[in-house]
């Protein structure tokens, strides 16, 4: 159970990012975004493409977790609370933005 609100957590951070992401686009273009590798995955395969892009690194940020865990539980909380802070900056760097 512990790990089932962990991962939700995570994905919850990320969620924000995301949907913070979109409307500061929506309002002021890609310009605004200031992490230049989600510029040029936007740029290069479009909102599918980086939606996908996003998924895809939670999902395995997740995973990793899941499979260090049972033998180094400090390293993957450690990886979890990266990935929850992570999903947090960037999504109130966004807030801050719009």
């Amino acid at each position: 159970m512990p790990q089932a609100i962990a991962l939700t957590v995570l994905a919850l951070a990320h969620l924000f990012d995301y949907t913070s992401f979109l409307l500061m686009v929506d309002r002021h273009g890609l310009a605004a975004e200031a992490n230049p590798v989600v510029v040029l995955i936007a740029q290069a395969a479009g909102l599918p493409g980086l939606t996908l892009a996003k998924v895809v690194t939670v999902g395995l940020a997740a995973l990793l977790m899941l499979l260090i865990a049972p033998r180094r539980k400090r390293l993957a909380i450690g990886l979890l609370v990266f990935g929850i802070s992570a999903g947090l900056v960037g999504g109130l760097s966004n807030i801050a933005t719009i």
